[in-house]
């Protein structure tokens, strides 16, 4: 087998430890470019929902990047509807009776075609029933389709779109840990923004702001119950310069199909974690936000905030979603953190990405 059949997911599931190892050696020798610094390669095994996978976890110019194996024929898109979620989640059945049982079924084509004897819909999509929720499901993602999908070495964890992490500034302290030379560059102007001069009455109610933008030079993204700042270069891209911007430095953007195989896997399941879909506040919620918030089955993170989308190679075919407010119906509140969900976003080509609009993730492809 050529380096680009071994690393098909038929084929690279099989191969031993020492055979993996033999093949990075050589994917990072002619598809990795030689100004990129590799360090810190590990194998490591992923699993999620019973799918495992056993494959690398390396750093790319500091940034952490997993390996996921290519598939030939990946079926990717959705049109089963609500087929394998749960019902008595979907048509909101109460919460507190929901904590005191345990439901075993889950929610078929066959349950959805004789609930339509005595559903009758009202609107474009009647969410009140199975019928129509599926239909909506249905509209909301992509198409069913059969791609071929390459090797590649993925961003673990999405960045703030037009940014480079920097490092972690402590607000208690008012040290930074990272590209020292980078940040001493703007640390006066940051210093200033964080701890203003301020009087008594003004410091009672003065908190960290969420972030801070300053175009051009630095944004910083505050760590949720913490005291510290994720620090990022800024630059002020459009959709096309920063594509333009990642290809000369050896990397790129997911296309909408690489995106979803990398979050899904290639399954056929509609979210990466399960079918559970209420999240309540017990152990089972939390094992449940666990799933979600955590690792996939090829180690990748996805973002979960519903506060912004994720770029692809497309600027129509962007990812995720920002929501501004919540929403009526547990089904639309959840469906845009499925692998498959379609935002019907589009980017202008003018337009200046926001990091506190969009995310973005690296990638190196192994193709011809």
């Amino acid at each position: 087998m050529d380096l680009f059949e071994q690393s098909e997911w038929a084929n690279w599931k099989n191969l031993n430890d020492n055979e993996k190892i033999a093949l990075l050696q050589q994917l990072l020798m002619y598809f990795v470019p030689p100004t990129i610094e590799v360090s810190t390669i590990e194998l490591v095994n992923f699993e999620l929902y019973g799918i495992k996978c056993r494959t690398f976890e390396l750093e790319l110019d500091g940034e952490l990047f997993v390996f996921i194996p290519g598939n030939s024929e990946a079926i990717l898109g959705w049109d089963l509807g609500a087929e394998g979620l749960r019902a008595h989640e979907l048509l909101g059945f109460d919460v507190e009776s929901l904590e005191k049982n345990t439901f075993k079924t889950t929610l078929t084509n066959e349950v959805i075609d004789s609930a339509t004897e005595w559903v009758e819909a009202e609107t474009s999509y009647d969410l009140t029933s199975l019928e129509g929720i599926s239909e909506y499901i249905n509209q909301q993602t992509t198409e069913l389709r059969k791609v071929k999908i390459p090797a590649m070495f993925v961003q673990k964890y999405a960045l703030p779109a037009c940014t480079e992490f920097l490092g972690i500034f402590d607000t208690v302290t008012g040290t930074f840990e990272g590209e020292i030379e980078q940040f001493v560059s703007f640390e006066n102007q940051i210093c200033e923004k964080l701890f203003p001069t301020l009087s008594a009455a003004e410091s009672l109610s003065w908190t960290f702001p969420q972030s801070l933008l300053e175009k051009n030079k630095f944004y910083l993204e505050f760590l949720p119950e913490s005291d510290y700042y994720f620090v990022y270069s800024h630059s002020d891209y459009t959709h096309d310069e920063l594509a333009l911007s990642l290809k000369r430095t050896g990397f790129g953007l997911l296309s909408e199909d690489q995106w979803e195989f990398a979050v899904g896997a290639g399954t056929r399941r509609l979210f990466r974690w399960g079918n559970e879909l209420l999240i309540q506040e017990n152990e089972s919620g939390r094992q449940i936000k666990s799933k979600m918030d955590g690792g996939n089955m090829f180690g990748l993170v996805v973002d979960t905030q519903k506060n912004r989308y994720e770029l692809t190679t497309d600027p129509t075919a962007s990812k995720l979603v920002k929501q501004t407010s919540p929403r009526n119906t547990l089904i639309e509140e959840m469906l845009p953190l499925s692998t498959y969900f379609s935002p019907n976003h589009a980017i202008l080509p003018e337009q200046k990405l926001s990091p506190t609009d969009y995310l973005y993730r690296k990638v190196i492809r192994i193709e011809n």
